[in-house]
């Protein structure tokens, strides 16, 4: 997903550890983030952008 304001990316991800589960890699461990909880606000973004 992509905000409208500014166009940054809110791509999620998967965080864990990996692990060899009867003889397989597998990922344990793990949790969701959703990236837009990591993005700055629309507009502290815009705070940031430099001006024109």
């Amino acid at each position: 997903m992509f905000r409208a304001a500014d166009h940054q990316s809110t791509m999620v991800a998967y965080v864990g550890k990996t692990a060899l589960v009867d003889g397989k890699s597998k990922m344990v461990d793990w949790s969701y983030a959703d990236g837009a909880a990591y993005l700055p606000s629309e507009a502290e973004a815009a705070k940031l952008r430099p001006a024109d």
